[in-house]
Order: C-alpha cells, then sequence, then structure tokens
C-alpha cells in the first residue's frame, strides 16, 4: 500500500483560522470564569453591554445585533430579569416586542464585571504595544468585512 503525502491538506490559512478559533474560546473561557462569582455568563454580558450602548433596544434587535438565536437571548434576558438587573415590558405598538431597561442593580455589578473585562484583556494583549493592537484590529476589521460580504 502506498503511503499518501497530506502535508498539503491542512494549509497556513488553515491553521490560523483554528488560531482564531483557539482564542476566542480560551478568551471566552477565561471571561466566563471570571465572571461567574457574579452570577453573569458572557451572553448576558453581551445583552448587558448591548444595553448599555443603546438603551432603547429590544430583546429581537439584540438577539439581531449578536447574531444569537432570540431563544438564546430570551433565556439570558430572563436569567438578567430574575436576578433584577433588567425589567421587561411589552412594546406598546407589537405586544410581541419585549423592550428592555436595565435597573440600578445591574449598575452595582458593572464594576466587577469591567474588572473581569480588563482582567481577561490584561492576559489577552500581554506583550502587545498599543500600536500592535490597533493595527489586528484594523486587520480583523477587514477580515470581518470579507466575511460578512458574499463575493
Amino acid at each position: 500500500m502506498r503511503e499518501a503525502d497530506y502535508s498539503a491538506i491542512v494549509t497556513d490559512d488553515d491553521r490560523l483560522l483554528f488560531l482564531m478559533d483557539e482564542i476566542s474560546r480560551a478568551a471566552r473561557r477565561a471571561f466566563d470564569e471570571r465572571v461567574q462569582a457574579i452570577g453573569l455568563n458572557r451572553t448576558q454580558w453581551h445583552v448587558l453591554a448591548e444595553l448599555v450602548r443603546n438603551p432603547s433596544l429590544t430583546q429581537s434587535e439584540i438577539a439581531k445585533r449578536l447574531e444569537f438565536e432570540a431563544a438564546t437571548i430570551g433565556l439570558a434576558v430572563s436569567a438578567l430579569e430574575r436576578r433584577g438587573y433588567v425589567r421587561r415590558k411589552r412594546g406598546t405598538r407589537d405586544r410581541r416586542v419585549w423592550s428592555l431597561e436595565l435597573t440600578s442593580a445591574m449598575e452595582a455589578i458593572l464594576p466587577d464585571v469591567r474588572r473581569a473585562a480588563d482582567l481577561t484583556h490584561h492576559s489577552l494583549w500581554a506583550g502587545l504595544t498599543p500600536a500592535e493592537k490597533k493595527v489586528m484590529k484594523q486587520l480583523l476589521e477587514r477580515v470581518s468585512g470579507n466575511v460578512r460580504s458574499p463575493t
């Protein structure tokens, strides 16, 4: 039986994509471990972050922005509501729409969540200069644009 040469099957482009995935998973795990004591997970933090940036977003708009299933965001919002961090209200024009409102209880956890995010960033970007991070951001934004715009 002849031995096959598989050396060209996994390319440098494949390895780069695997590396991006590995970094993303590791960063998510690290952040999740840090906010676990607060009682949050990454999805809940994403919802809160979206509402901090734009308090007028509805639950379905957040799901679209984060590219998560509506049910996933619904579960995250339910957990946030149980903890008193958000309030859900039916839309006035469309009763199927949930508008969300941040509560003062959420403000109490923001310093802890910010600290968890900062610690994650500190370890993630260790050894990189601000200039290198800026270049990386620009490159990743281009890659993101390529993925979002089918050719």
